[in-house]
C-alpha cells in the first residue's frame, strides 16, 4: 500500500478528528440532557468545581511529555519508556495532591470557613475531589503509542478508541444515575472511560509496549522543554479556571452549575476546534518545521482557514440565538443559562489564534505561549476581580469572555517578529 503524502495525512487526520469531536460533543451533549432529567443542579456543580480542581492539578504537574513525543526528532526505546514512567509517576502525584487537597477543604469546612450553601461547604465535596483524583493514576499508565500515533498524523485509531470508551462510560453513568441518582454516577462514568481507554491504548494499538525506564539524558530534555510548559500550564489554570474557583466559595451549586452547563454548551465548539488544533495542528506544523521550516507560514494559514470561518460564524449564531437555544434544550429550571450562554460566545473568537500558541510550541519556543497565558492571566485577575467587585457575577462572565481576547495583540506581535503574520488573511475573515 503507497504511503500517504503529507497533505492526504494531514487531512486525514483532520476528518478523523473533527468527526470524532463531533461525535464526542453529540454524546456528550445528549447525555448531558438526558442527566439533567435524573440529577438536580447542585449535583452540576459540585462535579464542574471539582473537575476544575483536578484540571489544575493536570496543569500543575504538567510538564508537556506528550508534546515532547510528538516535537523531538528522537522516539527510540530510552526516550519514550522514560517519558512513561514520567508519566506514570506524575499520575500517583496528582491523586496524592487530591487528597491533600480533599483534607484541607474538610478540615476548613469542619471550622466553618466556607459561606453556607456554597459548593465548599458541601460535606461530600471533599470525598468527589479524593475520589475522582484516582483518575489521574490509571490514566497515567496510558500507552505513548497513542503520542506516536498523532506524531504520525494517524489519528483513526486514537480517535475510536475515544468514542467507544467514552460511550460506554456515559452508558455506565446514565445506568447509575437512574437507579441511584447522585454526584457518585457521574464520576464513575468517567473512571471507567479512563480505565477502558488505557487498557485500549496497549492493546488495541500496534507497537512494542511500554516498560519503566530512567534514562538521565531524556530527563534533561524533558525538563528543558518542559519547563514552559510547566509554567504555561500554571498560568493557563489560573486565567481559565479562576471564575468557577471564585465563584464556588461565593455563591450556591445552583449557579455554579447554572454557568457549568453554560460553559458546556460553548465550550463544546471550543474544545471541538481546540481537539483538531491540538491533535493535527501541532503534529502537522512540528513536521513542517522539521522538514520544510520554509513552508511553515503557508501550512500554518492553511491549516488556520478553515478554523477561522467556522468559529466567526458560530460566535455570531450563539450569540443571537442562545435565549431559544436553551428553551428548546432543556427545560424552566435551566432558563438562566441562556443570558450566560450569550455572554460566553464572544470568548470563541479568541480560539483561532491558539493555532499561533501550537505553532510557537513546534518550533521550540514554548516560552511564547507561556507570555501569552500570563496576559489573559493577569487580566483576569485585575479586571476580572474588579468586575464582579463592582457588577457581580454578572460583571465576572463578561471579565471571563474579555480575558481570552486580551493576549491577541501579544500574539500577533510574535506572529510578525517569526515572520507568519499576514494581515490580509488575518482580516478577510472578519466579515464573515
Amino acid at each position: 500500500m503507497q504511503a500517504q503524502t503529507f497533505k492526504q495525512r494531514v487531512i486525514s487526520s483532520s476528518i478523523w478528528t473533527f468527526g470524532g469531536n463531533v461525535l464526542t460533543q453529540l454524546i456528550r451533549f445528549v447525555s448531558n440532557l438526558i442527566m439533567t432529567r435524573l440529577l438536580a443542579p447542585e449535583m452540576f456543580g459540585l462535579m464542574s468545581v471539582a473537575g476544575v480542581i483536578m484540571f489544575g492539578l493536570n496543569l500543575l504537574s504538567d510538564i508537556g511529555l506528550r508534546q515532547i513525543i510528538i516535537q523531538n526528532k528522537r522516539s527510540d526505546p530510552a526516550f519514550v519508556n522514560t517519558i512513561w514512567t514520567l508519566q506514570v509517576m506524575r499520575g500517583w502525584l496528582m491523586w496524592v495532591l487530591s487528597v491533600l487537597v480533599a483534607l484541607i477543604f474538610a478540615s476548613l469546612s469542619h471550622f466553618n470557613f466556607w459561606p453556607e450553601g456554597s459548593v465548599y461547604a458541601e460535606p461530600i465535596f471533599p470525598w468527589v475531589v479524593a475520589v475522582i483524583g484516582f483518575n489521574s493514576v490509571i490514566g497515567g499508565y496510558e500507552s505513548t503509542k497513542m503520542a506516536h500515533s498523532s506524531r504520525g498524523l494517524s489519528l483513526k485509531i486514537n480517535v475510536s478508541i475515544g468514542l467507544v470508551t467514552q460511550l460506554i462510560g456515559i452508558i455506565f453513568m446514565l445506568i447509575w444515575a437512574y437507579f441511584y441518582p447522585s454526584v457518585w454516577a457521574l464520576v464513575a462514568g468517567s473512571m471507567l472511560s479512563t480505565t477502558l481507554s488505557v487498557l485500549s491504548s496497549f492493546y488495541l494499538i500496534k507497537g512494542s509496549h511500554n516498560y519503566f525506564c530512567w534514562d538521565k539524558e531524556v530527563l534533561k530534555e524533558v525538563l528543558h522543554f518542559g519547563k514552559w510548559i510547566f509554567f504555561s500550564s500554571i498560568l493557563g489554570f489560573l486565567a481559565s479556571s479562576s471564575d468557577k474557583l471564585i465563584l464556588g466559595g461565593l455563591v450556591d451549586a445552583k449557579l455554579v452549575g447554572y454557568y457549568a452547563i453554560a460553559g458546556l454548551l460553548v465550550g463544546a465548539i471550543g474544545q471541538l476546534i481546540t481537539s483538531v488544533i491540538h491533535s493535527v495542528g501541532f503534529p502537522a506544523l512540528s513536521e513542517t518545521f522539521r522538514e520544510n521550516p520554509q513552508n511553515l507560514k503557508s501550512v500554518f494559514y492553511k491549516l488556520r482557514l478553515p478554523f477561522d470561518l467556522f468559529l466567526i460564524s458560530s460566535c455570531g449564531f450563539i450569540f443571537s440565538a442562545a435565549h431559544t437555544i436553551v428553551s428548546i434544550l432543556y427545560d424552566s429550571r435551566y432558563e438562566s443559562v441562556a443570558w450566560i450562554l450569550q455572554i460566553m460566545s464572544i470568548g470563541l473568537f479568541e480560539v483561532r489564534y491558539r493555532v499561533a500558541g501550537e505553532c510557537f510550541l513546534a518550533m521550540g519556543k514554548p516560552k511564547l505561549q507561556t507570555s501569552l497565558v500570563f496576559v489573559e492571566m493577569a487580566f483576569m485577575y485585575t479586571v476580572g476581580i474588579m468586575a464582579y467587585q463592582f457588577y457581580g457575577f454578572t460583571g465576572l462572565i463578561w471579565a471571563v469572555s474579555c480575558a481570552a481576547l486580551s493576549a491577541v495583540p501579544l500574539n500577533l506581535y510574535y506572529m510578525k517578529k517569526f515572520d507568519l503574520l499576514d494581515w490580509k488573511r488575518e482580516l478577510m475573515v472578519l466579515p464573515m
